[in-house]
C-alpha cells in the first residue's frame, strides 16, 4: 500500500470521515495533512517496537569509518540499534593473528568476522582480580590500536544535526594512526529514512507489506485520543491502542522466526567439568 491508500482506509473505513454520511457541512473532520502525520508516527513507532527495517548496505547510515584517537561516533539519528559491526578489507584485517581457541594460532579471513559487542562496564571498569582490597589505579585501559570491540550503550545528548539521544558507536581500543580512515559496516535496525507526508502520496512505507493496514490502528489512536466532543472518542481510541500493541507482538514474533537459531549441545565449557548446554 502507498500513502495515498493508507489515508483513504484510515478516513473512510476506519474513521468513517466521509462527508457524504450526512447533510450539511461537507467539510472533514481531519485534514490530510493531520492524518498523514499521524500515519508517519504510527510507521515510526511500529519500527521502533518491532525492530522490523534492517539495513546493512546504506552508506550514510550504515559505514562508520575511523579516526586516529577517535574511540565515538554518533550515529544517524534514523540509526535505533545497531545488530553488528564489521572492519572492512585488508586494512583492518592483515595485521590480524588471533588466538581460537587459546593456544592455538590462526588468521581470521578479511571480512569474516564482527567485532564482539561489549557495554560500558566492560570497557571502563575491569580491573586486576585481587581478593583483598580494590585499589582503583589497577584499571585498565588499553593503548590505542585496532579496534577490536564496540560498544552502543552511551548516548549522545547532541550530534552535529541538533538530534537528542542518536545512537554512539564507541570503538574500544580506540584507533591508532595505523588504524585511521578505515570503514567499518553496521548491520542496523532503524526508522524510515524519510517521513511520510502528504506531498507525496504515492510513497510506499518502509516497513513489510503485511503490516501496512495494521499500523493504521495506531494512526486512529492518535486521532480519536484528544478531547473532543466532535473529534474525539476516548473509548474507541483505546480500542484501536490495544490492537496495535497486539500487531506488535505478532509482528515480534514472526521477525524472531527470521533470526531463529537452533539449540547447541555442549559439553565441557566450564572448564572443570562436563556439563551439557
Amino acid at each position: 500500500m502507498n500513502l495515498g491508500d493508507m489515508l483513504y482506509m484510515l478516513r473512510n473505513e476506519i474513521l468513517h470521515d466521509r462527508t457524504d454520511q450526512v447533510n450539511g457541512n461537507s467539510s472533514q473532520l481531519w485534514s490530510d495533512a493531520t492524518l498523514c502525520f499521524y500515519i508517519n508516527e504510527a510507521v515510526r513507532r511500529f519500527a521502533k517496537e518491532t525492530l522490523c527495517i534492517r539495513d546493512g548496505t546504506t552508506p550514510g547510515v550504515t559505514q562508520v569509518v575511523t579516526v586516529a584517537e577517535q574511540a565515538e561516533y554518533p550515529l544517524d539519528p534514523s540509526v535505533i540499534a545497531v545488530l553488528s559491526v564489521r572492519g572492512q578489507g585488508n586494512g583492518y584485517w592483515q595485521t590480524g593473528v588471533y588466538l581460537y581457541p587459546p593456544g592455538l594460532a590462526r588468521e581470521v579471513p578479511p571480512d569474516k568476522a564482527d567485532l564482539a559487542r561489549a557495554g560500558h562496564a566492560n570497557l571502563d571498569t575491569y580491573h586486576t582480580p585481587d581478593t583483598y582490597f580494590f585499589n582503583p589505579d589497577n584499571l585498565s585501559q588499553l593503548p590505542p590500536g585496532k579496534p577490536l570491540v564496540f560498544a552502543t550503550d552511551e548516548y549522545v545528548t547532541n550530534d552535529a544535526n541538533g538530534s537528542s539521544g542518536v545512537v554512539n558507536l564507541r570503538f574500544y581500543p580506540r584507533p591508532s594512526a595505523d588504524f585511521a580512515g578505515l570503514p567499518f559496516n553496521m548491520r542496523v535496525a532503524r526508522y524510515p529514512l524519510t517521513d511520510l507526508t502528504n506531498q507525496n502520496l504515492e510513497v510506499v512505507p518502509e516497513i513489510p507489506r503485511d503490516w501496512h493496514l495494521y499500523v493504521l490502528d495506531w494512526a486512529a489512536y492518535l486521532a480519536l485520543r484528544i478531547v473532543d466532543h466532535e473529534l474525539g472518542d476516548p473509548a474507541a481510541a483505546d480500542k484501536f491502542a490495544a490492537s496495535f500493541e497486539k500487531h506488535v507482538i505478532d509482528a515480534k514474533a514472526e521477525f524472531q522466526k527470521k533470526l531463529f537459531q537452533p539449540n547447541v549441545w555442549a559439553f565441557g565449557r566450564n572448564g572443570f567439568s562436563f556439563v551439557g548446554n
